[in-house]
């Protein structure tokens, strides 16, 4: 993420993101125990009260976890897709699965004035913009178009998207050191327009649900806003408690 801040930050910050760019680039595995403070301090030859600050920011911002008397642990990231599955209407003992993302196109926007004001920029800020197409089991149920900010981030483009997986939130954490946590998601019923049903592969005249989210970091800070066009004749989009 780009800032205009002063290059100085605290020793515990240091560490912090020191600690942050090994979890992003999977030093330790999901649910993985970190080292114990003193191993950490002395490692990385700081003092243990140190490092007990940068892991308790760490905490804070979603990359770890503890468990009392067992340690610090490795959290798992946020899936694209998010916490929501697509399954049969009135089935909810079904397996739930993931689709699979496609990369449609990775671009520039301007932002709309309530991205800007859902995003904290003004309005029509420069955007990068990425299309993505979601597949169950071969059929297209979802297109996404997600938006972040242009001049917070440093360049996105679909070769370095497809350095990720073509996943911008695996770019977010292991190149920015950025977790994504979502937040408020609003739902309504929509018609598709002649190119969603082009690259959503409708016949007929199919209701859409909408469903556009944002996503911020641990602490708070406005990251992502997207919108799904979800197909809705043939599957029901599910959010477990």
């Amino acid at each position: 993420m780009t800032t205009d801040k002063p290059s100085f930050q605290p020793l515990y910050q240091q560490i912090r993101q020191l600690l942050a760019e090994r979890i992003a680039h999977g030093e330790w595995a999901v649910h993985e125990a970190l080292p114990s403070e003193w191993a950490l301090a002395e490692a990385l030859q700081v003092s243990q009260g140190t490092v007990r600050k940068a892991l308790t920011k760490l905490v804070d911002e979603g990359w770890l976890y503890r468990q009392q008397g067992k340690g610090t642990f490795v959290s798992p990231g946020l899936s694209e897709w998010g916490d929501g599955v697509m399954v049969t209407p009135g089935q909810f003992n079904e397996p739930p699965t993931i689709p699979v993302a496609e990369l449609l196109s990775c671009g520039k926007a301007n932002a709309s004035e309530d991205m800007a004001e859902a995003l904290g920029l003004r309005r029509a800020a420069p955007l990068f913009r990425i299309r993505q197409l979601w597949r169950f089991a071969g059929v297209a149920v979802a297109l996404d178009d997600a938006f972040v900010s242009a001049e917070r981030f440093e360049e996105i483009d679909a070769r370095r998207l497809r350095q990720y997986g073509n996943s911008l939130y695996a770019l977010l954490e292991r190149r920015d050191a950025v977790r994504i946590k979502l937040g408020a998601i609003q739902l309504r019923a929509t018609l598709p327009d002649r190119e969603t049903s082009v690259l959503l592969g409708l016949t007929d005249i199919e209701p859409l649900l909408s469903v556009i989210r944002l996503a911020h970091t641990p602490t708070g800070e406005p990251v992502e806003w997207r919108k799904r066009l979800c197909r809705s004749a043939r599957w029901a989009f599910q959010r477990n408690a």
